[in-house]
């Protein structure tokens, strides 16, 4: 929406018009990607030590091949951006890796969005539940609205074995593998700057015909 606004000045010489525009419509800018910075793991499940896939870290910042795997049965929860915890919107990507992509290691993951200490604000995203082979092929996971929180929950031994022996000659250890997640980060509001500005400027602009 754009407003106009004719501030006019009668003097004595004649007729002082000032125009100011100001377009109040948020300018539109690519959302910036932001990728996982912090993590709490909700519930923990066993895993491997192998490569440090132990370590919660190897799944922050962009894909590097490095890591952490979930555990088996585990709900570990991710926020992103800096500082931590920023609002984003979809679509999301979750890198898994797998040694050479190797399709007979199975492994799974439910995602899930919500806004931190928020329960009931939670969502399923799709595709659910996302087999590491589909990730191989299409990172992508899809989901309505703004949310601070990807929560991953690990659904290999739901789907693929009853228990971690059962899935050991598979080559699996501990569960989905995270390299990185990465979301689009919600734009601060360009317009109201603008707004701020332009107001000033119209009270200088008032100031001055009371004085006039």
């Amino acid at each position: 929406m754009g407003l106009v606004i004719n501030i006019l000045s009668k003097t004595g010489v004649g007729v002082l018009a000032i125009t100011a525009a100001l377009t109040l419509t948020p300018i539109k800018a690519d959302a910036a990607t932001i990728h996982a910075t912090s993590a709490d793991i909700i519930v923990d499940g066993p895993r491997g030590t192998a490569n440090n896939r132990d370590e919660i870290s190897n799944a922050f910042g962009a894909a590097d091949g490095a890591f952490f795997e979930l555990g088996y049965n585990a709900v570990v929860e991710f926020q992103f951006g800096t500082p931590t915890g920023q609002r984003f919107f979809g679509p999301g990507s979750l890198i898994e890796i797998t040694l050479n992509n190797d399709p007979s290691w199975k492994e799974a993951v439910r995602i899930e969005v919500g806004i931190k200490g928020d329960e009931s604000s939670f969502v399923t995203a799709q595709p659910n539940p996302f087999k590491n082979t589909e990730t191989f092929a299409n990172p992508v996971f899809t989901f309505d609205g703004i949310f601070d929180t990807v929560r991953l929950t690990d659904l290999t031994l739901a789907l693929f074995g009853g228990n971690p022996s059962n899935l050991s000659t598979q080559g699996a250890t501990g569960g989905f593998d995270v390299d990185a997640i990465s979301v689009s980060a919600v734009p601060l509001p360009a317009a109201g700057f603008l707004l701020v500005g332009a107001l000033g400027g119209l009270a200088a602009l008032r100031r001055r015909k009371r004085a006039s």
